[in-house]
Parts: C-alpha cells; structure tokens; sequence
C-alpha cells in the first residue's frame, strides 16, 4: 500500500511563517499563513521581499510567480546561501519546483527591476508517496560489468567509483566493428530512491539503474558518433501523490549537472547546480564554427511594441548589419525574424551568427528582429497557430521594423524562425501571409500539434494539404531523440509536414541530427538553414 509523506488532512492543517523585510532588512509585522499561500502585492522600483519558510526534510513546493515586468527572485538557505535561482532573466513569470534537502528555514527572495512592479505568488506544499517504481537493471557496458563484479567481490563503493569517474562522465566505449556508433554511459553517485535523465536520448525521464546494493547509479546507450546534447540528472525527484502531468514536471524541483563531467554549459546565465546543463559532443557531431567569439559586433537596439491585435506590450530587438547602415533609406533589404527572440540573443548567440556569417560572404548583410513573448502564458496562446498573432506580425510588427530602420522588404527575402512552437508559428504565419512572409526556417517545429476543439492529429501539415500552394520555401530540422514529444512525436511529425510540403510542390529541405528538443542543438546547426534559405547561389 502506497505510504504518504503527507496527507490530504494533515497538509490543510500545515502552516508556515511569511516574514516580509524590506531590502534595508527592517522587518515588518510577521504573517502567519495557511497552505496554500495565494498573495498578490506591489514592490517599488529595486525593492525586495523575502519570505522566510520553515520547511521539513523532502518537502516538495510548487507554485508561480507572475509578475507585470521582469524581476530576480532566488532561494537560500537560512544563512543566504543560494540553493536555486527561481527567475530567468527578462522573464515576468517564474515556476517554482523546489524540494528541500534538509529540514530548516528556507528563503524566496523576490526583488522588483527597473520600475514598481505588482506580483502574484502562489505557492503550495504537494503530497508525496515514499514508494516508487524501482526499474529492472540492464547491464551493456564492459565498463559496468567489471564495476558489478568488484562490487560482488567485496570492493569498496569509494574505489569503484574513483575508477568509473577517472576520465570524466559520462563514460564512452566503443563498440566492435562498428564505427558510426559509441557506448554512452550516465552515472550518478548519492541518490537514495531513483535518478531520472533530463534530455536526450531519451524522452520519457528515462531511470538510472542502481549497481547492486551500492549507491551508485548508471545508465548505457549506443549512440550515434555524431550526437550532440545537453542533459541533466534528477536525484530523489519527489514522488507526487497526483501522478499525471504533476509526476512528469516534478524532475524540474531536483534536476542538475552532472558534477563529474566537466563540460558544462549555462543556457540562461544562472550558474547554480539547477541551472547549468551538461553536455556531450561525440566525435562527429555538427561543427559550431559559426558560433566563434568576435571581439565586436553590431549591438541589438531594443523597443517595446504594444499590440491593439493582442492587447499587451512586448519587448522587439532590431539588429542590423553594419554593411546597411550606410544604405539610403528606402532600399530593399533581407529581414529575419526569430520568434522566443530573448533565448535566440542568449541560448542561441544570433547576433553573433548573424555577424560571423555576413562576414564570411555565407548570407548577405541583413535586419534581424527578435520577437520577445510577454509571458510564458501568452506564449502558449499566441505562438500555436493563433490568427491574432499571425495579424499582429503582419499589421503591426512588420510595419513598426519598417518605420524604425528605415528599409523596405520582399517576402522573397523576408525569413520566419523559431524552434519547437516558434517554428509551428513561423509556418502558421507565413501560410495566412505568403505575400509578406515567404521563408520559414524550423527548428523542431511542433507539427504534432492541434487546437483543442480539434479531432485531427497534426493539424497543420492537414491544413498545407488541403489548401493552394503559396510561394513559400521551407528549412525544416529534427532531432532523432525526438521520438516521443507530443502527440505523434516531433521527429515522425516533421517527417510528415516535409512529405506533405514535397507532394504540394513546395521548395522543402528537412534534415536530422542525433540530438534532442535542445537549445544546444539548435545553437550549431541555425546557420545552416539560415545559409540555405538565404545564402547566395
């Protein structure tokens, strides 16, 4: 019978204490609250809160902050020691998963930007089962074997361990006789109940096996030489009571580096254990030469658009070759324009790319505007295929980027691109508008998707095959660990929107790569459908 950490009952009778200080740390009148805590309240320009929770060991918290601008919210232990940072930058809202390693007073720790900011915090202790499905162990690897055996012959975890790790995790081996493909193994040393892999190759938070009854945990695959990834690893992920959707996001509270591989990256800046990414580039993975340091190139001038189409404000980048700036005003010119435009400025270098191909004669001198979403939500309404925000690029953007650099544009030369529903959104868009939009560049489209009132799976490539040809030219790419994203997955998807687009007439490329729904991919492999759709013949 399944055993509860917390009950239903017990949780309604939990409470915990909410100090509000201001930043010069004068301590204001404590606030006794109740589980779940639902506050809104208003921070003047650079002004904090801090609430101070008391919770046990394994206590597991979710919730969100929204706000209406951008803020900086962390938590630490009770000695300010940073534990997790909560925010991203530039973002209005923030997802809070948060599960606490020892029992104690905990810190969130929310302070406004640039201007008085009013929040909304909803935060909630959630119910935990102590037991699990415990998966079977699947020995591949002569490394694990021999690791499995000194086990059995009485040797020390310690050593074991040492001779496992001596080169870095994960593990490579090769493979006899076979050249395009290499023994990959994950390891995880510590965790009590269960380690869960983050990101490719697997999709469905694939188990770490334990090795025998020690407290190390691994996990083999053979992967293609040329795989390129990035991944963390989820310790003890809580449990969840609920099941469903709640279980899956749980990885999200304990998720993590992997600390014995040194290679690392920090997708959003934040560099605590939460928010650094590991990675893995095997031996034939993509060149990312176009993503090589200049010591300058064109700065982003950035501007707020507000939207009478979708009633709300949004941060738009421009940025221009220098090769333009002397350009008349009035001259035609190619435009890019990249849909989650703050993670195509920093997960993605563009500007960078952009710059270092231009000066490499691979595309020519161009605009490029990155079109910011005001809030995670908004983003999940506007970018599926939604007419309003295909109205607002068409009536509304493309009309502000013309009055701000002074250029005119062709939708021969005019380039959508986005990646996962930024690459849905490029299709929808272009398709409601070929006269204005005739490029689409899509990384990892979500072409498994459908609106809600509808039946039919994949219900744009339907759509393509149903309608008139319009004089559009596709860059489509896939990862092949994409195998299980979404209703029909994203890679079989976008095998179908290609076959469907090829069957129309339309000028289509689709290309796949070993690699996963991940920004660390889509960062080598921008340029080439940028060179494709755009590159001089």
């Amino acid at each position: 019978m399944l055993k509860f950490i917390r009950s239903l009952v017990l949780l309604n009778l939990i409470s915990f204490q909410v100090l509000a200080e201001t930043p010069s740390n004068s301590i204001v009148k404590p606030v006794v609250a109740r589980l779940p805590v639902n506050e809104a309240f208003v921070l003047e320009q650079s002004a904090g809160k801090v609430f101070h929770l008391t919770l046990g060991e394994g206590e597991y918290l979710r919730g969100d902050l929204k706000a209406d601008h951008p803020f900086d919210a962390i938590i630490s232990m009770g000695n300010g020691h940073v534990v997790r940072q909560v925010s991203q930058p530039h973002s209005r809202d923030a997802r809070i998963f948060f599960q606490a390693k020892t029992e104690g007073t905990y810190q969130l720790r929310i302070v406004a930007g640039v201007q008085e900011t009013t929040f909304n915090l909803r935060l909630n202790s959630v119910p935990l089962m102590t037991e699990g499905i415990k998966p079977t162990p699947v020995l591949i690897s002569d490394a694990m074997q021999n690791a499995f055996k000194a086990l059995q012959q009485g040797g020390a975890p310690d050593a074991i361990w040492q001779q496992l790790t001596r080169n870095g995790t994960p593990l490579i081996e090769t493979l006899e006789g076979v050249n395009d493909k290499l023994r990959v193994t994950f390891l995880w040393r510590g965790a009590k109940e269960r380690v869960l892999m983050l990101g490719a190759p697997g999709y469905n938070h694939d188990p770490l096996y334990r090795l025998g009854d020690s407290d190390i945990w691994y996990r083999s695959y053979d992967l293609p030489s040329d795989t390129r990834i990035s991944y963390q690893l989820a310790p003890d992920v809580p449990q969840v009571a609920a099941g469903g959707r709640e279980q899956r996001i749980a990885i999200l509270a304990t998720a993590q580096r992997d600390p014995e591989n040194p290679n690392q990256w920090a997708p959003d800046g934040v560099t605590d254990i939460y928010g650094v990414k590991s990675i893995l580039e095997l031996k034939d993975a993509p060149s990312d030469d176009a993503l090589k340091d200049q010591q300058s190139i064109e700065k982003v001038a950035e501007y707020a658009l507000e939207s009478h189409n979708l009633g709300n404000t949004r941060a738009v980048d421009i940025w221009v070759s220098e090769e333009l700036r002397q350009l008349a005003p009035g001259k035609m010119v190619p435009l890019a324009i990249f849909f989650d435009g703050k993670a195509y400025q920093s997960k993605v270098p563009t500007p960078r790319i952009l710059h270092n191909l231009v000066a490499e004669n691979k595309i020519p001198p161009l605009v490029a505007v990155f079109v910011n979403n005001p809030s995670n939500s908004a983003r999940i309404k506007e970018l599926p295929c939604n007419p309003d925000f295909a109205d607002f690029m068409a009536e509304e953007l493309l009309p502000f980027v013309r009055q701000k650099t002074g250029y005119r544009f062709s939708a021969g030369q005019t380039l959508l691109a986005g990646s996962s529903f930024g690459g849905l959104a490029s299709s929808c868009t272009a398709l409601r508008y070929p006269e204005l939009f005739g490029k689409v560049l899509s990384l990892s489209g979500s072409y498994w998707w459908s609106p809600s009132d509808s039946d039919r799976p994949e219900w744009l490539p339907a759509h393509f095959a149903e309608v008139d040809k319009k004089p559009i030219q596709f860059y489509l790419s896939a990862g092949r660990f994409e195998t299980n994203y979404g209703e029909s997955g994203i890679l079989s998807s976008n095998r179908h929107f290609e076959q469907v687009l090829r069957l129309k007439g339309y000028l289509v490329k689709l290309e796949e790569f070993s690699s996963g729904h991940d920004y660390f991919h889509w960062r080598a492999t921008l340029d080439r459908g940028l060179i494709h759709l755009l590159g001089k013949r």
